[in-house]
């Protein structure tokens, strides 16, 4: 029988030879899940032998990940501001730069209240969070995708947030208006294509991926959405690529929003278009 320091390693060198980065913690989790412990276990259980069992999972999960298939879809879930969503094939998985749209909100505005919604939801893990994080907004999420709505209202469900979620094009049917709308539009250029890792370009949906010509033709659709449904003063925030800041400020403008800045990620970088009715 082969015990999991045995297993391990052999996994850490299969990851490194494929080009998975950071093999070991994709290895840890992936050997953590098959035995049904947590990564921490993983420490002390170096002579522990693994079941046939055990050993036939663990096998079958390391060829997906040598594949290149993401990590969370093979585990199913993804942590996003500290709350574990279900996520699988078909829905985007959910980036730490997204919090960044939950932590501004707080800072800038501690208790927003009123009618919210998030266009292009996904896995429902931005919707789901400002249901929960904000009491006062009733939240409204919509996707084109019939897998990212039945993936949101799982989520939702299960972490007890009060949604409506609906299958729509951005806001086409929602008349609103609005106090609150968020989004995480497809913003990469399909002319970048070539250089994402194979994780993104191979496995996660690419509609949730590519914003059209120069990246930002979706999100310049959806902001003339925005501006027809959003109130007077009422608040749009809107992620983007590190380097569409501009283009961000001068889309928002031309939809005919106010008060249009760009505020930085937590690494610093242009992230969030912030923008009023």
């Amino acid at each position: 029988m082969l015990s999991v320091r045995d297993v391990l390693e052999r996994a850490i060198e299969r990851f490194a030879r494929a080009g998975v980065d950071s093999p070991r913690l994709n290895a840890e989790l992936l050997l953590a899940r098959a035995l049904g412990v947590s990564r921490g276990d993983l420490k002390g259980a170096g002579e522990r032998e693994l079941t046939p069992g055990q050993l036939c999972e663990f096998e079958a999960m390391q060829a997906r990940r040598a594949s290149r298939e993401p990590v969370d879809y093979i585990l199913g879930e993804r942590e996003f501001y500290g709350r574990m969503f279900a996520v699988r094939p078909g829905v985007l998985v959910p980036r730490p730069e997204t919090e960044t749209m939950i932590d501004l909100l707080k800072k800038e505005l501690p208790a927003p209240a009123g009618l919210a919604a998030d266009i292009g939801c996904g896995s429902g893990a931005l919707a789901v969070t400002l249901a929960l994080e904000f009491p006062g907004l009733r939240v409204l999420a919509t996707d084109i995708s019939a897998t990212a709505v039945a993936v949101t209202r799982e989520n939702a469900a299960r972490l007890g947030a009060r949604l409506f979620v609906a299958r729509m094009d951005g806001l086409s049917a929602a008349a609103g208006p609005f106090d609150l709308i968020v989004s995480n539009p497809p913003y990469i250029d399909p002319a970048d294509a070539e250089g994402l890792q194979p994780e993104v370009l191979e496995h996660e949906p690419h509609e949730a991926l590519f914003g059209g010509k120069g990246g930002t033709a979706i999100a310049a659709r959806l902001l003339r959405q925005v501006a027809g449904v959003l109130k007077p003063e009422g608040l749009c925030l809107f992620e983007h690529g590190f380097n569409q800041g501009e283009a961000l400020r001068k889309l928002a403008t031309a939809a005919g929003l106010k008060d249009v800045r760009t505020l930085p990620d937590m690494a610093g970088l242009d992230r969030v278009l912030w923008a009023r009715g």
